[in-house]
This record gives structure tokens, C-alpha cells and sequence, in this order.
């Protein structure tokens, strides 16, 4: 006679591990499949596929090893030994499609300090084909379309990963693998309409001191007579979204560095856009479409965009054959479409360098559309042609930069680069000579804080209007920034327009509304030798608390191109600030005493010390950025 307790215990414990695992299986079908990993090494073989040995061709590895190929046999474990593997038949053909798919990851070995490169596009200028291997690369009749397709995207849990060989530690440029895309290939890397995509450790150019945007040296794009360019380095669309770019490297192309906006979730560090022949990233991709969604840049250099880069690389700065929009250049930094935003694009750019592009450096005056805004911060900004840095949409902010208007920089005979960089250039301190441009809105409030400017420009900064300033709900916050001005003469850079007078620090026009509406403050700002039109404080504008002295920065010189050490330099006990002759310092409206001024330049001088924090590291290392 069984035991009832027995009994019923028996299915119980059937039911709870039915149970468990049915959980366990739920569990386990909703982690993420890990993706298969794909490689490409110099010491590699061929892709092994039916279609290459059906066509006569070897097929040496199956790419899914990380491994060389042994030396003998088929569909080995082993490496690719070309990166174009990764992606069509290689053999005649016109369909580009990678292997794998969505969440893999694709590892490119080789770098830079090996002496490796790899093609991307034609081998030749007449055709694809190879004739010592029999494949043929890209798509027949097209160069121009035969680099990198889009990859397959990814997902949220699973990104689909190309890195190059020393993708876990990538900062240096020596370190990243560089792809070369030429013979006409209209872009190197194609990121257009791909989703969760990380691009890591990859240093992209041509290898052809030719320009697509009116160098004298100018490619050749006809078929079987082709230079060795490639017109973009990456190329985007505003459904490209969810991407990351980390350590990668854009110079040297023979138009623009990257062309097109971007989607929702794009994220990109590490990144230098460095020497290309028309614009650092032009954001307009001609199809009248703009970005959306969030953008974050971060560590970057956007720099000598306008100028093509040497090849073969002979000077320490090699940016040459440089134009600009007199002659039927580009050469913004960073630029957008005239489009409308919808949804509206938020964009940050934060820690970088903006420096010697032949027009504007960071360009979003054209930004527009609901939500859309411009933030810039922690950025050092200078020796740029036209404005430092232009902030549109909805609302521009500006934090914590440092920001010379040297915008003559580049008529000089800047050492490192080579004879004549500059002989084509003309349209120098373009618009207005402003070293920055900001606009108001209403709905919305415009943030400049916490900058240095050094200015021997017409205008430091001014402040504009979008679309309308006619509300209350039109604000500006401009606080605790740091202005220092120089004269306006052929020592500092301007041969012709010698007006000997000191910068108008800030120019509002029709948006002097905004200065005024509540909620605006125009407060703990620090002005030094500005015209002498202009008031300080400004009541006009309903400044208040001003300080109008010498600030103290460690170096108060003007600097005809590159830029200074801008740290605060600490009084020593019982010395005595000495006011600027020509200005005074007030609070609102009244003369202060001396222990108020005292008082007052506590404020900039936290300030001083954070915002140098900030931009040290890109001070230091500028000279090698520059390079990089």
C-alpha cells in the first residue's frame, strides 16, 4: 500500500520542474544570439564558395578563423587574405552582398605601424578585374559603386562590429587598420540605411594627392583613365541610425571627409576628420533630406578640411592645394542642409578641436525644425576662415570652449606645411568677420556660458534671429564668459581692412528683444579691451554684474594662427589688479569698489580653471592631433 503523501508528491514535483524548464527555455530563446565572427589577415587565403569554384577560381578559407591559410587545401580554417571578401562573390558579378549577417562581427588585421593596407574598390583604373587572380572586385562598369555596400544591420542586444586589429586599445593612429578606397569609388564605407553598426580602430583615405573641389590638381573620374580617389570616406543617411563610430580616422579624400546626416542613437568618439578636399562632414547629401534624432561627437578633430592631403605624405603638416568657395571650394568643418528637421536633430558636439578649415569650422546656422538643437562644448576653435562655430535650430548652446577668430590664420606662411598651400585662398574672415554666430527663437532659450574668446574680429560674437524674437518665450542666457580683444590692424592679420580698433565683443541687431525678456540674463561676463562703443556694462542689454579688466590668462597675446595657454593665473597674495585704463569696473551701472572687484573676479576665476581643464589635453596634444 503506497503512502498518500508519496502520491501526491510525485506530480507536484513533475509540475515545478515543468515549470523551471519552461522558464529555462524562455529564458534562454529571449538572450541574444551570439553572432558568428568573420576574418581578414595578410597571411590569409581566398573565400571558399561553390560560385569560385564553379568558375575555375581557388577557394582557400572560410574566413570564420583566425588563422593563416595553411599553405595547401580548400575551405580551410583560416583568414581571408582581402577584405573585399567580406562582401560579394568577388568574382563577375553585380550583386555586392556581405557574408554573415546582421550580428556578426567582421575583425580586419593589419595596421598601420605592420605597414598594411587594404583596397577597397578596383585594383586598377580600367577595370575590376585582377588578372594575376582571376577575381574580379567591385562591380564591372562601375567603379564608382564598388566600395564597401552596407553592412547588414544589426540589433538593439546584437551589434553587427567592423574593427580593425587593435580595436580594444585604438587611440593612437599608428594602431587603427587603415582602408584605402580608390579608382573612383564614390565612398569607402557605406553606413546609408544601416541600423546598430560599430565601426572601431579604422583609418580611412585615398591614395591620391588629387581634389574634387576645385583643386588645380583635379581627379580624373573617367573611366579607364581614373586617378586613385575615392570622393567620400563615409557616407550616411538620415535612417542610419544607432551606429558608433570609436577611434576612427577620415583624411584625405579627394571630396569630403563624410557626406550625408545621420539618424536617431549615433554616437561617435575618437573621431578626426582631418585634410580632405572639399568639407570635413558635409551633413547635406544634395537629396534634400537632413538628419534626426540625437548625435553625440565626442574627442574629436575636425581640422585643414578644404586643402588635399599629400600622397605620398612629405611635409609635417601636408595640406595642400587648398580652396575656398572664391574659387569654387567648400571647406567647412562640420555643415548641414538648409532642410527642416522632422523629427528635430540634437546634435553635441563636446571635447574636440575645430581648427584651419577653409571656411566655417562647426557650421549648424542652417539647423532648423522642432526640437533641433546645436551643442558645442569643451572645444577648442581656431584658425578657421569663416566662423569658429555657428549654432541654429531651435536652441544653440555653447559651453565651457575656447574660441580664437583668428580667421586669417591661414594667409600665412604656417610652419610645416607646404609652398603655396595657401596661393588660392581669398575669402578670409568670410561673413562679416564674426568669430561666432548664434541664433534666437522663439519657444526656446539660447546658452552661451562659461567661454573664453580671443578677438581682434570686427564682432566676437553675434546673435541673430532664425525665424521670429517677437515673444516673451525668446530667451538668451549669456553668463560668465571671458572676452579679450585686440586690435584690428596688419599686425594682427588683417593687411587690408587696418581699422586699428579694437572687436565689438557682441553684435544682437534685431534680437536685442531677447536681452531683455524675462527670464534672459546677460551676468558675470568679463570684458577686456573692446571698443569703445561699447558700454560696460552694456544696459542697453541689461548687463549686470560685469567686470571690465585684464582677466589674467597665463598668455594674453594674439597668436596670427594656432592659439595660446588660456589658464588662469593665480595672484599672489597682496598683489594689486591694475584696470584697464580705457574701461572700468561696474555693477550694475556703478562703479565698484575695489574690494568689489576683488569679489568679481572670483567668479571668472572658477570658471577660468574649469573651462582650461576642459580643453588641456586637446592644447597638449594638438600638434600630433593635427597630424593624425
Amino acid at each position: 500500500m503506497h503512502d498518500k503523501s508519496v502520491v501526491l508528491w510525485v506530480p507536484m514535483f513533475k509540475a515545478a520542474m515543468l515549470r523551471v524548464l519552461s522558464a529555462l527555455v524562455l529564458y534562454v530563446l529571449c538572450q541574444p544570439m551570439f553572432g558568428e565572427t568573420w576574418y581578414v589577415r595578410p597571411d590569409g587565403g581566398t573565400r571558399y564558395t561553390s560560385g569560385r569554384i564553379a568558375a575555375g577560381l581557388s577557394g582557400q578559407c572560410d574566413g570564420q578563423h583566425d588563422a593563416p591559410y595553411p599553405g595547401s587545401g580548400k575551405n580551410q580554417p583560416c583568414a581571408f587574405n582581402d577584405v573585399r571578401f567580406l562582401w560579394g562573390e568577388a568574382t563577375y558579378g553585380k550583386n555586392l552582398t556581405w557574408v554573415g549577417k546582421g550580428g556578426d562581427t567582421y575583425i580586419i588585421r593589419g595596421s598601420l605601424s605592420a605597414g598594411v593596407t587594404w583596397r577597397i574598390g578596383w585594383p586598377n583604373a580600367s577595370s575590376g578585374f585582377d588578372k594575376q587572380s582571376g577575381d574580379y572586385w567591385g562591380i564591372p562598369g562601375d567603379p564608382y559603386g564598388s566600395g564597401m555596400p552596407p553592412p547588414p544591420s544589426g540589433t538593439p542586444t546584437q551589434h553587427t562590429r567592423i574593427l580593425g586589429e587593435n580595436y580594444a586599445s585604438c587611440h593612437a593612429p599608428s594602431a587603427r587598420t587603415q582602408l584605402h578606397g580608390g579608382y573612383g569609388v564614390g565612398s569607402v564605407v557605406k553606413l546609408n540605411e544601416v541600423s546598430y553598426v560599430d565601426l572601431s580602430c579604422l583609418d580611412i583615405t585615398d591614395f591620391s594627392s588629387c581634389g574634387r573641389s576645385s583643386q588645380t590638381h583635379a581627379c580624373n573620374t573617367n573611366p579607364g583613365s581614373l586617378d586613385d580617389y575615392a570622393s567620400s570616406g563615409i557616407s550616411w543617411s538620415n535612417k542610419s541610425t544607432h551606429d558608433t563610430l570609436t577611434d576612427v580616422s577620415v583624411h584625405g579624400i579627394a571630396g569630403s571627409g563624410m557626406v550625408g546626416p545621420t539618424g536617431d542613437g549615433t554616437s561617435f568618439s575618437y573621431l578626426s576628420i582631418i585634410g580632405n578636399a572639399a568639407a570635413g562632414w558635409n551633413a547635406d547629401a544634395g537629396d534634400g533630406t537632413t538628419g534626426t534624432g540625437s548625435l553625440h561627437v565626442e574627442n574629436y578633430n575636425i581640422s585643414w578640411n578644404g586643402c588635399a592631403e599629400e600622397y605620398p605624405i612629405t611635409d609635417a603638416l601636408p595640406y595642400q592645394d587648398c580652396t575656398d568657395d572664391n574659387v569654387g571650394g567648400y571647406g567647412d568643418g562640420f555643415g548641414t542642409a538648409t532642410t527642416v528637421s522632422n523629427p528635430g536633430w540634437v546634435v553635441v558636439f563636446d571635447h574636440g578641436i575645430v581648427s584651419y578649415n577653409t571656411q566655417d569650422g562647426l557650421d549648424a546656422l542652417h539647423l532648423s525644425g522642432s526640437g533641433s538643437s546645436m551643442t558645442v562644448s569643451n572645444t577648442l576653435a581656431f584658425a578657421n576662415m569663416g566662423q569658429q562655430i555657428k549654432a541654429g535650430g531651435s536652441q544653440g548652446i555653447l559651453r565651457q570652449n575656447v574660441i580664437y577668430t583668428n580667421c586669417n590664420a591661414l594667409r600665412q606662411n604656417i610652419p610645416g606645411t607646404p609652398t603655396g598651400y595657401n596661393s588660392r585662398l581669398s575669402d578670409f574672415c568670410r561673413a562679416a568677420d564674426t568669430g561666432v554666430f548664434m541664433t534666437v527663437n522663439d519657444g526656446s532659450t539660447t546658452i552661451y556660458e562659461d567661454n573664453i574668446m580671443y578677438s581682434a574680429s570686427a564682432t566676437g560674437l553675434q546673435v541673430g534671429v532664425s525665424t521670429s524674437c517677437t515673444t516673451a518665450t525668446c530667451k538668451i542666457q549669456q553668463r560668465r564668459n571671458v572676452f579679450v580683444g585686440f586690435l584690428k590692424n596688419k599686425a594682427d592679420g588683417y593687411p587690408t581692412q587696418d581699422t586699428g580698433e579694437y572687436p565689438n565683443p557682441v553684435y544682437v541687431e534685431e534680437a536685442s528683444k531677447a536681452y531683455t525678456n524675462p527670464g534672459s540674463s546677460f551676468e558675470d561676463n568679463t570684458t577686456y579691451h573692446a571698443r569703445p562703443s561699447w558700454p560696460c556694462p552694456n544696459l542697453h542689454l541689461h548687463e549686470t554684474h560685469a567686470t571690465c579688466r585684464d582677466p589674467h590668462l597665463a598668455d594674453e597675446t594674439w597668436h596670427l594662427y594656432g592659439h595660446g595657454n588660456t589658464s588662469r593665473v593665480v595672484q599672489a597674495k597682496g598683489d594689486t589688479l591694475q584696470d584697464d585704463p580705457k574701461t572700468t569696473d561696474v555693477t550694475n551701472g556703478t562703479e565698484a569698489a575695489p574690494a568689489s572687484r576683488l569679489k568679481l573676479m572670483g567668479i571668472p576665476a572658477i570658471l577660468l580653471v574649469s573651462v582650461w581643464t576642459g580643453v588641456r589635453y586637446y592644447q597638449k596634444k594638438s600638434v600630433g592631433f593635427l597630424n593624425d
